[in-house]
């Protein structure tokens, strides 16, 4: 890693440290005044629970479902024929038994390409739609801030009181803005 990238990574821990030291402040802050509401909502069940979220993965399986396919048919016939070979070994000529060990080569590393490729698309597709999925989430939060009177809501927390998550109400504000059921 190069000394930039090395620095730039000791600048964004440095300013997540800062930021969750401001908003632990903030937070005293709020705690030492009167009638100060506080919420917490827990990020991995909206990711795991909000219709948005499973619509997204739902989605995002069904995009990839035929690439998947190709991987797994390629596989099977990589492996059909490693069999092959192992079986024809002995009776193979050296020449003949080399091309066609470099033929697996060669298909396994597709394989992998096509395995890889699969895998950065999904990632890519994955936080394109987390950003706007995240938006959703923070719309309804301030909606659920708003109507509960909420002074804060945190969506990362090292220890939240069960008292103070919100994640329900959250949770029933995407479903109704998804359509669903409150």
């Amino acid at each position: 890693m190069t000394d930039e990238g090395t620095a730039t990574k000791g600048v964004v821990a440095l300013t997540r440290r800062l930021v969750a030291g401001a908003m632990l402040m903030l937070v005293a802050l709020c705690a030492a005044g009167q009638g100060t509401k506080i919420g917490y909502v827990n990020t991995g069940r909206i990711e795991s629970e909000a219709p948005q979220f499973v619509r997204a993965i739902e989605a995002l399986k069904k995009e990839f479902a035929p690439i998947e396919k190709q991987i797994l048919d390629l596989q099977k016939q990589i492996s059909a024929e490693q069999e092959r070979l192992e079986k024809d070994r002995e009776k193979l000529p050296p020449a003949e038994f080399q091309s066609r060990r470099a033929a697996i080569g060669s298909m396994m590393r597709r394989s992998d390409q096509m395995a890889y490729a699969m895998a950065e698309d999904i990632d890519r597709r994955k936080i394109e739609r987390s950003s706007k999925l995240y938006e959703e989430v923070n719309v309804a939060i301030k909606a659920v801030a708003e109507a509960g009177k909420f002074d804060l809501i945190l969506q990362q927390a090292t220890y939240a009181r069960p008292g103070i998550d919100v994640t329900d109400q959250v949770l029933k504000e995407l479903a109704r803005r998804a359509g669903g059921k409150p």
